[in-house]
Order: structure tokens, then sequence, then C-alpha cells
């Protein structure tokens, strides 16, 4: 009798669990998402998760190490442990350097980067690795490229050959997109400095052209607010309502009291992931 009762007791627990992971599966499958931008403080270095109302998840640079593991856990659910895309804006290590980790951690779907590699480097030959084992697509990000996913758009303005810099400057090399959600645009820098602020505006805002780079909402600024980045004529155009500069402790003196200067000038608010923490966009 007793062990009659306790196999009903295993059935119906078995039910139970089954049920709550239908009912689970269908509540996550059918919830609307919410689109989200968030730029994560993580210390001296990049880091940026975009969710898309698709459920996709976007996530630019890593950081310089497994801090990012936390932002995320504390970002996504804890049920959820795939990313639909990483895109490396360059390999940096303070862009890079926490991808390592995310690949240990997370599923990636698509990897996107600007194809230039650092072979022979110790730390990129063991990210490398990993990236290689996790099997994930691989998609090459350049000037001209324009993504629809859901209702928001990615349009790449960086890298190009066209441009002519050097390929030894990675920096000049970053990825350089435009995220556009309805009436409102993220302009993601990298670490791009002037000289391909220069050639970005040259090929895309040129006489008569309809340029896609002014009035921006927000700039998250090149170079962690590096006055070799964010030149009065690259500001003047683009007009960023607020700024956002991802820095942490540094011994480069970013960000550079120059560029909030300007800054100001063009009536742009700045936010620092060093001072307001993560900074979230809804």
């Amino acid at each position: 009798m007793m062990e009659a009762k306790y196999k009903l007791l295993i059935a119906v627990g078995i039910l139970v669990a089954i049920a709550t992971g239908i009912l689970v599966y269908i509540y996550i499958l059918f919830s609307r998402h919410e689109f989200k931008v968030t730029f994560f403080d993580i210390g001296q270095g990049d880091a940026a998760l975009i969710e898309f109302e698709t459920g996709e998840q976007m996530l630019v640079d890593c950081g310089k190490d497994k801090k990012i593991l936390s932002k995320l856990g504390k970002a996504l659910p804890f049920y959820d442990r795939e990313i639909d895309y990483l895109l490396i804006t360059h390999y940096d290590s303070d862009h890079y350097g926490g991808c390592t980790d995310v690949l240990r951690r997370y599923k990636i779907k698509k990897v996107v980067d600007n194809g230039l590699k650092k072979k022979g480097d110790p730390y990129f030959i063991d990210f490398d690795h990993y990236l290689q084992n996790e099997k994930a697509g691989y998609i090459p990000g350049k000037a001209g490229l324009t993504w629809q996913i859901g209702q928001e758009s990615i349009q790449f303005f960086s890298p190009s050959e066209e441009y002519g810099l050097d390929p030894s400057d990675h920096n000049e090399h970053s990825l350089v997109f435009k995220l556009t959600k309805g009436d409102k645009d993220w302009l993601f820098m990298g670490d791009a400095g002037i000289p391909l602020e220069k050639k970005i505006m040259e090929k895309y805002c040129g006489e008569g052209a309809i340029c896609p780079l002014r009035d921006v909402e927000v700039l998250k600024a090149g170079h962690h607010g590096s006055d070799t980045s964010s030149s009065e004529e690259f500001l003047e155009l683009i007009q960023p309502k607020e700024t956002v500069i991802s820095v942490g402790k540094n011994s480069f003196g970013h960000p550079s009291l120059r560029i909030l200067r300007k800054l100001e000038r063009v009536g742009s608010k700045v936010l620092r992931t060093d001072l307001d923490r993560d900074i979230i966009y809804r």
C-alpha cells in the first residue's frame, strides 16, 4: 500500500514538473520582449548589451575580464544561456578580454568582428581556441552592411579598405555602427579616432549626401572619451543629445577634459559608467 502511494507521488511530481516546464516554455515563447540597450559599468573597457523586441540579444564587446559574466547574469534570465550575436568592435584587450569567459559560459550563435586578428598574441590564441570550439556562425562586419532585426535596424560605417587607414592601428578599424529604434539612434564608435571619423564623414556625409549620422540621440563616445577621438567637426555634425562614455579607473586621462568641454558646447548630456554605473535605455 505504501509502495503504491510512493509511486503515485512520484508520478504526480513528474507530471507537475512536466506541466511547469511546458508553461514556462509557452511563457518564454509568446511573451513580449522589451527593447533595451545597456552600457555596462565594466571598468576601463567597453561592454554593452542590446536586447531586441524579437528576443534576440547582441553583446557588443566584453570588457577586459570575467566581470562581464556577473553583468550578464543580472541582465539575462537565469535560464538563458544563449547569446545570438557577439560583436567585437576590435581586438584590444579592454574590448574582448572578457569574451573568452563569455564563450565558456554561453552558447554564441554568431560572431561579428572587423576581420583583423591578433595572430601570435598569446591571449588571442586562447580566445580563438574557444571560438573555434564554439562553431558559431561568422559575419564579417564592414561598411555598407545593414541588418533588420524585428523593428530595429543596424547600419555599419566601418571598417572599409577604401578608407586606406593603417591596418596595424586596430582602433582605426573599429566596427562603427548605428542602431535605430523608431526615431531614436545609438551610434557605437568602438575606439575610432579622428582619422576614422573623418573618413566616415567623407563617405557618408559628403556634399549632396543624405547623411545618416545627423542628430543622433545617443553617442557611445570613441576610445573612452580620449582626446584622440570626438573631433569638433564630428560632434557638430552628429549633435548627440546624450553621450555615453564607457570608462573606469585608468592612467590614460580618460575621459579627456577637452572632450567633456566639446560635448558641453554641442549641448550633449554626458553619462559615464564610472559615475553613473550601468546606463540603460528602453
